[in-house]
């Protein structure tokens, strides 16, 4: 009979086995599934650290008891849609074993064995299902950034086509201010308030054309926080918990009439030209 110092070392070096597999096979937030694969070191030791024993009926199906966690686990490392059902199966077995482990337990150690077990299965799901909607923080925050400033842009199109202003009387409508965008229900409220997309700094600029005495727009967004996490929420998973939450940004995004919109890394946030975005590089 195996020590359980000796049980101990080769669940260790199961998981240390295990782990860089799961971490390159699960590209949405590859330690979600390291909670996942941890799940079975702490049911199956938690339950005999417990005193728990399984019944004739269970050691009977324990074979296709472990082929059924086994392929759950292997379905579950898809990090897609398919790992619902696999999910739940594993959420069922810690919260079993959990259960399993109070109620056939001995002394008054087995409750917070238990516990512990039933908590840290809700901790793993909850770990991996965050980690299935993950996006590195940058990324994130340009995509809301670059969907404002597309937005800004079609609200100027419209707000022009309907001719809203028109401050010289000649019959020539002109673009207007990010104020007089939201009044007219163009854009949300919030593109004017510190919880602007991406915590990003939403900038519209209208210059007059001498020629033809008629204003142009030119808008761009600013990173708010360059590079630096916007702030820390409490939270079951380990990758909201330990990584930034994603409102801050790296790129700055301009646009103008054309449409077309352009970006380039200033190293922070502050105002820009006209003149200064047209040399950016267009987004592809």
């Amino acid at each position: 009979m195996r020590s359980a110092a000796e049980k101990t070392m080769w669940t260790v070096w199961l998981v240390l086995a295990v782990a860089p597999p799961a971490y390159a096979n699960n590209p949405p937030a590859p330690d979600g599934m390291l909670s996942i694969i941890l799940l079975f070191p702490v049911a199956i030791f938690g339950f005999r650290l417990a005193g728990a024993n399984l019944n004739d009926k269970e050691k009977k199906w324990k074979t296709v008891r472990g082929i059924v966690l086994g392929m759950s686990a292997f379905l579950t490392a898809a990090g897609t849609g398919i790992a619902i059902i696999p999910l739940l199966i594993l959420l069922c077995y810690g919260l079993l074993r959990g259960g399993q482990a109070m109620a056939r337990g001995q002394g008054g150690k087995r409750f917070a064995i238990g516990s512990g077990m039933i908590l840290f299965t809700l901790f793993a799901v909850a770990n991996y299902t965050t980690s299935l909607s993950y996006t590195p923080g940058p990324t994130r925050s340009a995509s809301s950034a670059v969907g404002a400033i597309r937005t800004i842009v079609t609200a100027e199109i419209t707000y022009a086509t309907d001719k809203k202003l028109d401050v010289n009387h000649n019959g020539i409508p002109e673009y207007g201010t990010l104020e007089q965008l939201r009044q007219a229900g163009l854009i949300p409220d919030s593109y004017l308030t510190p919880r602007s997309p991406g915590n990003y700094q939403l900038v519209v600029v209208l210059s007059g054309d001498p020629a033809r005495n008629e204003k142009e727009f030119f808008v761009y967004a600013t990173p708010r926080q360059y590079r630096e996490p916007a702030s820390l929420v409490i939270t079951l998973s380990l990758i909201e918990a330990i990584r930034p939450r994603g409102q801050y940004g790296i790129r700055s995004f301009a646009a103008d009439e054309s449409g077309i919109i352009r970006f380039a890394d200033l190293r922070g946030a502050r105002a820009v030209t006209r003149e200064e975005a047209r040399k950016w590089e267009p987004l592809p």
